[in-house]
């Protein structure tokens, strides 16, 4: 049942240093220039730990269903974690957790919690996304509050050529979850353990983001322009080439922008959040860098100790200050260094400041995670597209997404 279970999931996933140097095998999501980077790390900790780069969790999964996993994994989607530790292929951290002194008031808002699942503690974070609003700020001079600022905001800024067309957007249609995360979404009840996909909170944020649509020129209209949108990993971003007025994007681009634009232009603020919601200031959505260890590893202290100092000053700064990630441990987000030096760095440190708000979240850990994002993205374009009502298309999530979870009851 738990090999069926996780070949499903496949199919769905398209400190001190230690005595004793071990051949420990890592498998890594990273390639690229990235990669080099987490090897850098790597050789910071042990020269010899061993990285297989570019992986993906078909693959790991894969590899946990043969018995031949790798002694720590990294998950490039982090909505994998909630079903491999309801079908028992993880091991739970707590006990090692605890025993290395670890507290959770140490961790950034959120990064902890995107690693457990009913309670347990089944990965490790390294380093988060915190996902926010950018804007132009020769567009821009104050950046929008709530969402019905950001609407209006975007109905001056869409521009059109003699010929009607777009030739300029106030808003990159954001990603479904972002969307939602800045309405205040709700997916999960805690209590129940039901999911609530058809909160009026998540409805309320499909209704306003048709309006968005609406606002900018119509779907069909913004459709068109976005299509011949450029890569956003480069120069070409849209955002960057003043194509969109604002985007909601990570802290990644602190330091692309003064690489491709006059990083002066650019500033960084809250997702906007719903004038009704007053509570919900300072929201940003996260992600995060998440490690696991298979349950049935054979290394698993010699894996832990380096869990752990990716966990200390060093360990974190290591990787935060190259791969410009937001640390996950809070003392780590007042270092200078992080925030001081090369021109890009005082931006960055708007998300580092924005990742420790209180209002940081992130999508539940659940054992069905990767169909309820994707029929939430489908919900969203259904809306967008005018096929079907805000509540008509999260009552479709509603029911597909909870008969799916009785499987894990």
């Amino acid at each position: 049942m738990r090999s069926l279970a996780l070949l499903a999931l496949a199919a769905a996933a398209g400190c001190s240093r230690p005595a004793t140097r071990q051949n420990l095998r890592v498998w890594s999501m990273w390639g690229g220039d990235e990669e080099e980077v987490f090897r850098k790390t790597l050789n910071a900790y042990d020269p010899q730990l061993e990285n297989l780069p570019s992986v993906s969790d078909d693959k790991t999964i894969r590899a946990l269903v043969a018995g031949a996993p790798p002694d720590v994994f990294t998950l490039k989607d982090p909505s994998a974690l909630g079903a491999l530790a309801a079908n028992n292929a993880l091991l739970p951290l707590d006990s090692l957790f605890a025993a290395a002194g670890l507290k959770d008031d140490d961790f950034t808002p959120g990064s902890l919690s995107q690693c457990r699942f009913r309670g347990k503690l089944y990965a490790m974070p390294y380093l988060l996304d915190c996902m926010v609003l950018l804007y132009n700020k020769r567009l821009v001079q104050t950046p929008p509050r709530t969402l019905e600022e950001l609407e209006e905001l975007c109905k001056r800024l869409t521009q059109r050529d003699s010929t009607g067309r777009l030739t300029r957007i106030g808003l990159r249609p954001p990603e479904a979850l972002h969307l939602l995360g800045a309405a205040g979404g709700q997916f999960w009840d805690e209590r129940t353990e039901r999911v609530t996909a058809d909160h009026p909170r998540n409805a309320a944020g499909l209704a306003w983001y048709k309006r968005l649509m609406d606002a900018q020129g119509g779907n069909e209209a913004v459709e068109a322009f976005s299509a011949g949108f450029a890569d956003d990993m480069g120069s070409n971003n849209p955002f960057f080439k003043g194509l969109a007025a604002m985007e909601f994007s990570g802290q990644w681009n602190a330091n692309w922008v003064y690489r491709y634009t006059p990083g002066e232009e650019i500033g960084v603020a809250p997702l906007p959040f719903p004038a009704s919601a007053p509570e919900l200031e300072g929201t940003a959505w996260l992600g995060g860098n998440l490690f696991c260890l298979p349950r049935e590893g054979k290394k698993t202290a010699q894996v832990w100790e380096f869990l752990k100092w990716t966990q200390t000053r060093t360990g974190q700064l290591q990787f935060a200050s190259t791969m410009h990630g937001v640390p996950n441990q809070r003392a780590i987000l007042k270092e200078p260094q992080l925030r001081t030096g090369a021109p890009w760095r005082p931006l960055f440190a708007r998300f580092l400041d924005l990742a420790d708000s209180p209002r940081a979240s992130h999508f539940p850990v659940l054992p069905v995670a990767a169909l309820y994002q994707s029929e939430l993205t489908a919900a969203c374009d259904a809306v967008r597209y005018g096929r079907k009502s805000p509540q008509d298309a999260l009552k479709t999530v509603q029911a597909k997404v909870a008969r799916d979870l009785e499987k894990y009851r």
